[in-house]
């Protein structure tokens, strides 16, 4: 290929094998997109359908026919889902201790789907459900999933072209795509067999396992007498050195499939495995366990960010329809903050500092993209902060003051539908915020290591490990979003009776003593008795937003586990639920006249 075709421009514009490493994981990841888009597309070709089926859409309407639908519609889906992990998983998925955790969150998922869906295809809904789909919230969404769509199509497209001699996303997409069809299949399998006494003719026990051994993962042995395996019958005209030797002993014997190819089990498919007792006398119990990954495990995040989007689009259709009053006042709400120019103005911001910061150096000895993720993190957290402040102050504060709310409280609406509009609708747009710089956020991380990896003479930075330094920052959005929820809930509240410069120094105040507030606890140690009644208050009393940050992770490079972001859902929910009471509470007999 010419120069021409070759140098680099700053931002590495030009078809190089950095570009595609780097566009990779954003490929994985818009192909995610494009998958819950099209799914939500097929759902809501399916409710338009049902809703013209006479049974079906006046179930809503009867109250005896709605609960037993409803009741029956949540039991098949979670059954769906606890027949899935049981697929997956196995029996252990049904032991007490690991199940009820995760009811607390399926439970009320199911209900709210299952009593949803017939709010949907009620007759009432004919010719809105299309009007929801394209407007406010998700038809920005939309536009997010349209260009991703196509970034995935076009990934196809430049492929077999090798890139039209300019830019490649991604290289061999139908390998991908071909690790995607695998992923129900690969996963964990046990096979429990008895290998007689050997001999010197013997070559082997067959023991069926049928896997390929480019998704091998680890297989391990536990056995009682000393073992030789093979995929192949074991005779004398074997080289050594590619048969498995399984000694005695109390843990499994585990063997790590390399992936490069030069392992003692090939590449291929493997039909059986050939296993010999090395004893003469006795026979060997022998428990075989084998893991099984895709070529390309990666390719895990493509149906969970599906879901993810699919998800996204159902509860916002359900909230639509099962709380109409305090839809509309949201829907108004998403539409006023989104147009204001300074909704523009901090994302903007927001862009130019994610991508300005990659050139910052950091002086960490090579451990600069922690810095870049920790700092890129908080800069979205603490602009998310401030537009929601300004907006429930613009939102609820100018509206009781300039006598809005008392026109729109003079219609028939209440006023805690009235406040839990106003925070569905600063929320859905702080969510549009997370979206857009979520994924702009993602795919510069993603270059950052190549950078890395050039500024410090290193080589060539793969794909695999862009793909992890990006999507470990998916759990730290999570976080990021869940803290900003709290902080809303609270401004609504301040707003209420305060103005907004008020707002913004109450909040500020929280900000700082919510992360301070486990320095603090640990300071009442003390027996300065003023520093313990002070720091029990903080503790109690303001909510604890270091559970939000993963610092930690990222200095460790460890992934932030489900059930920690579990239990910070709960803790939102738990502290956002008593700031909106308070704010219902300060409102109730607020004077708006």
């Amino acid at each position: 290929m010419s120069s021409v075709l070759t140098f680099e421009l700053p931002l590495i514009l030009a078809q190089n094998i950095k570009v595609t490493n780097w566009l990779t994981p954003v490929w994985i990841l818009s192909l995610g997109i494009a998958a819950g888009f099209i799914l939500a597309i097929l759902m809501l070709i399916k409710i338009v359908f049902i809703q013209r089926i006479g049974f079906f859409n006046t179930v809503a309407e009867k109250p005896v026919l709605k609960y037993t639908f409803g009741i029956i519609q949540s039991i098949i889906y979670l059954a769906l889902i606890l027949g899935f992990f049981y697929w997956r998983v196995g029996p252990d998925v049904f032991e007490f201790d690991k199940l009820i955790f995760p009811l607390c969150f399926l439970i009320p998922i199911c209900l709210l789907m299952g009593f949803g869906v017939w709010s949907l295809v009620s007759r009432r809904m004919i010719g809105e459900t299309t009007g929801l789909f394209r407007e406010g919230f998700l038809g920005w969404v939309n536009r997010v999933c349209i260009f991703m769509t196509a970034f995935a199509i076009l990934g196809f497209v430049l492929a077999p072209f090798n890139g039209f001699g300019f830019i490649k996303f991604v290289d061999e997409p139908m390998e991908f795509v071909e690790s995607i069809k695998r992923l129900p299949f690969t996963k964990q399998y046990r096979e429990s067999v008895e290998i007689p006494p050997g001999s010197t003719t013997d070559s082997g026990t067959v023991v069926p396992v049928g896997f390929d051994g480019k998704e091998l993962q680890t297989l391990s042995f536990k056995s009682d007498q000393k073992l030789e395996v093979l995929h192949l019958p074991i005779t004398e005209d074997i080289d050594p050195s590619f048969i498995l030797e399984i000694p005695v002993q109390d843990e499994p014997n585990v063997y790590y499939q390399r992936r490069d190819g030069r392992g003692k089990i090939p590449p291929s498919f493997i039909e059986n495995l050939y296993v010999k007792n090395l004893s003469k006398s006795s026979p060997a119990r022998v428990e075989l366990i084998w893991n099984l990954r895709p070529v390309y495990g990666e390719v895990v995040l493509v149906p969970f960010v599906a879901v993810l989007v699919f998800s996204l689009y159902l509860f916002y259709l359900i909230l639509a329809t099962m709380c109409p009053k305090v839809f509309a006042i949201a829907h108004s709400t998403f539409k006023t903050e989104v147009n204001q120019p300074l909704y523009l103005l901090v994302m903007a911001t927001g862009a130019v500092f994610i991508l300005g910061s990659i050139y910052v150096p950091y002086n960490t000895f090579g451990e600069d993209i922690k810095m870049y993720k920790d700092s890129g993190l908080t800069l979205i957290r603490v602009l998310a902060i401030f537009l929601a402040i300004w907006a429930a102050s613009k939102s609820v504060a100018a509206e009781i003051e300039g006598r809005t709310a008392l026109t729109v409280l003079s219609k028939p609406v209440g006023r805690r539908q009235f406040i839990f509009g106003k925070f569905t609708g600063i929320s859905l747009a702080i969510g549009l915020m997370f979206i857009v710089l979520g994924i702009w956020f993602f795919s510069w991380v993603a270059y950052k290591p190549i950078y890395d990896y050039q500024e410090a003479s290193k080589g060539l930075a793969e794909w695999p490990i862009c793909f992890i330094e990006a999507t470990h920052t998916v759990p730290g959005l999570f976080l990021c979003f869940l803290e900003v929820l709290i902080f809303v809930a609270i401004s609504i509240a301040i707003s209420t009776r305060m103005g907004v410069l008020a707002n913004f120094l109450l909040c500020f105040a929280i900000y700082v003593l919510g992360h301070l507030t486990p320095l603090l606890v640990q300071s009442s140690y003390a027996e300065f008795q003023p520093v313990v009644v002070f720091g029990q208050l903080i503790a109690i009393v303001f909510p604890v937003l270091n559970h939000f940050d993963v610092q930690a992770a990222i200095n460790t490079n460890s992934p932030v586990p489900m059930t920690y972001l579990g239990w910070s859902v709960i803790y939102t929910g738990i502290y956002g639920a008593m700031a909106m009471l308070l704010a219902l509470v300060l409102f109730e007999d607020r004077d708006l006249a």
